[in-house]
């Protein structure tokens, strides 16, 4: 594990954030494709087990974001499941997370750099 492990997978749940920001603006940009069935994409459980694991560095390389097919709703006549709603719900709690990931990443440098340069 390494002297600064926080980071590492506050970093790779950045990684995450931002695999599963590009699906939800996939489905907002397809909201009027036909037959479009959106996305999503979770990591949650994996990120916390390779967290957890007694070999976590190497473990946390093997998280990777799961892709589904994620219906919001009944489909629309044109075949259309996107339920803009819950996409832009989606879009505003992803960020809001990513935003947060990245202060805390931020304010652990800051320490650093604190403890390095005294």
């Amino acid at each position: 594990m390494s002297i600064n492990f926080g980071v590492t997978v506050y970093a790779k749940a950045m990684d995450l954030q931002l695999q599963r920001h590009s699906a939800i603006a996939s489905n907002i940009a397809n909201a009027d494709t036909p037959e479009f069935r959106p996305s999503q994409v979770s990591f949650e459980s994996e990120l916390q087990k390779a967290a957890a694991s007694k070999n976590s560095d190497a473990a946390l390389g093997k998280v990777f974001g799961k892709v589904e097919i994620a219906d919001d709703s009944v489909p629309r006549a044109d075949g259309n499941s996107v339920d803009m709603d819950k996409q832009l719900a989606a879009l505003s709690e992803n960020s809001l997370v990513y935003s947060a990931t990245a202060t805390f990443i931020k304010s652990n440098f800051a320490s650093l750099k604190l403890v390095i340069t005294g």
